[in-house]
């Protein structure tokens, strides 16, 4: 699947500033290692690019973000309510307990991070991309996909409620405990080694004879 890359310019103006608070006019920004914080009145940042900082449960609820690249950053316990996120990358970042509800996710990429007890609530998920992520005890729920893919991810203990993982390949996924009704799995590819684990939560019994 093919993801959109943010768009972003070679001309950025570095940010020196390592306790920072982004205002409504904030684009065209780097940040290397800074704490950052958000203006109650910020409700769109675009073409930015942070190295390693840190959001400290920072409220993203109703933020507009466009070409955005996220480095190395913790966002643990980050809120992502009712917001819209387009060509935006997640890198090897630490976001565990992060809540993303009712939010509009469009070539986003999370690759490489933290994700434990992350929860995706009432998300339109179009051309998202999760690969090499740590998702164990993550909840999906009442989530619209399209062109979605899940590769090379631990998901031990997923919980998928009214979420359809048709034409999802999970077949490279680690899943162990996966909480998921029939009618979500319907169309889905496992392996055959996870067929085994999958099975007995539709009360088959699986034999090697």
């Amino acid at each position: 699947m093919k993801i959109i890359e943010p768009k972003l310019h070679n001309d950025f103006e570095y940010e020196e500033e390592k306790d920072v608070t982004l205002y409504q006019s904030s684009y065209d920004l780097y940040f290397d290692k800074a704490l950052i914080q958000l203006d109650e009145e910020t409700s769109q940042i675009d073409t930015m690019y942070f190295n390693q900082c840190t959001f400290e449960s920072v409220d993203f609820t109703k933020i507009h973000g466009l070409d955005i690249i996220f480095k190395g950053c913790d966002l643990s316990n980050c809120i992502f309510s009712e917001a819209s996120l387009n060509r935006v990358h997640f890198k090897d970042c630490r976001m565990i307990g992060a809540n993303f509800t009712d939010i509009k996710l469009k070539h986003v990429l999370f690759s490489n991070c933290q994700l434990k007890m992350s929860q995706f609530q009432n998300c339109n998920l179009d051309h998202v991309l999760f690969n090499d992520n740590q998702m164990s005890e993550t909840y999906l729920s009442f989530c619209t996909q399209k062109s979605v893919a899940i590769e090379r991810c631990a998901l031990e203990s997923l919980e998928v409620v009214e979420t359809s993982l048709k034409d999802i390949d999970l077949s490279s996924n680690k899943i162990e405990q996966l909480v998921v009704q029939p009618n979500d799995l319907k169309g889905a590819t496992v392996s055959e080694y996870q067929a085994y684990d999958i099975l007995p939560l539709f009360g088959v019994n699986v034999t090697s004879n």
